[in-house]
């Protein structure tokens, strides 16, 4: 079993959750995910880790309550237990110095972004991130990615804050202006992903 250590709200239905897992946290990589379940007749479920920290002992997931098992995450609170927690899974990107990244996140898709992006910072990579939300209020963990990016272009479908659009038009418009990118990396919808490309 594993413990919620802390449970934070991000957005409607979007919530954090810091989950007690020292052997996990101790050998992720970012880009690596976990399998969770609750009930031992419950169903198992991939998550992204967002963020782990290895001297605390805990890592981090971001969960959108759409479906059986994240609509009954949602009622948990810290100090209840997660009864199967199964990782670090899948293979980590690598970390290495490109140049200028630029990070591309449309809704929850800053949830496995932010790892990277922290990571390639670390590495002395330049890091432009390009976030992309339906309404302002949906944006999540943009303090954190602004905190390892040197620049930092919103969008949003309904205008309520920067770009009143694509999060891909930022990106258009950035390359339009003579600036150059090394490596890009994009998670968010399949056309958003198609349009980066």
């Amino acid at each position: 079993m594993a413990e919620i250590v802390t449970k934070r709200r991000l957005a409607p239905k979007i919530t954090l959750y810091e989950i007690r897992a020292p052997r996990i946290a101790r050998n992720a990589k970012p880009g690596q995910f976990v399998i969770i379940r609750l009930s031992e007749r419950g169903e198992r479920i991939p998550l992204t880790i967002a963020d782990f920290d290895r001297e605390r002992g805990v890592i981090t997931i971001v969960v959108q309550e759409v479906g059986k098992t994240t609509l009954e995450l949602g009622h948990y609170e810290p100090g209840d237990d997660v009864l199967d927690l199964l990782g670090p899974c899948g293979t980590g990107i690598q970390i290495r110095h490109y140049g200028c990244v630029a990070c591309v996140c449309g809704g929850l898709g800053a949830a496995p972004i932010y790892p990277k992006a922290k990571a390639l910072h670390a590495a002395g990579n330049e890091i432009v991130t390009f976030i992309g939300a339906q309404t302002a209020e949906r944006f999540i963990l943009a303090e954190e990615l602004a905190a390892v990016s040197s620049e930092m272009c919103y969008a949003t479908d309904d205008g309520s804050y920067g770009h009143h659009g694509f999060v891909t038009d930022s990106l258009r418009k950035y390359l339009e202006s003579g600036k150059r990118i090394d490596k890009a990396i994009a998670v968010g919808p399949v056309p958003m992903m198609k349009s980066v490309c």
